[in-house]
């Protein structure tokens, strides 16, 4: 992969997880890093780069599961998230 379609294909894998994400804002859950990990299909690394990417620096996790997995605000998460992959339908609020 090229340094030029990196960032296309980390938009691409981590807009699979806003669904996941908008169902955890639904159910006032956070989102764990597992979830990210999983429905997006990255490595611990390259999800760790698109948070940077998307946030200007990676977000710090609400807390540590008692697993020791790292746990995100799910409501804080959406936006930026969105915003960097060009999904805005959700970022934008319909009542």
């Amino acid at each position: 992969m090229s340094k030029a379609t990196f960032p296309k294909k980390l938009k691409a894998q981590l807009a699979l997880s806003l669904p996941m994400i908008d169902r955890n804002i639904k159910s006032k859950a956070n989102t764990s890093r597992q979830q990210l990990l999983k429905t997006s299909g990255l490595n611990d690394n390259q999800l760790q780069f698109a948070l940077k990417l998307a946030f200007g620096k990676a977000p710090k996790p609400v807390y540590k599961s008692p697993t020791g997995g790292k746990m995100y605000d799910s409501v804080a998460l959406l936006k930026p998230i969105a915003k960097w992959c060009g999904m805005w339908g959700y970022v934008v609020d319909v009542d």
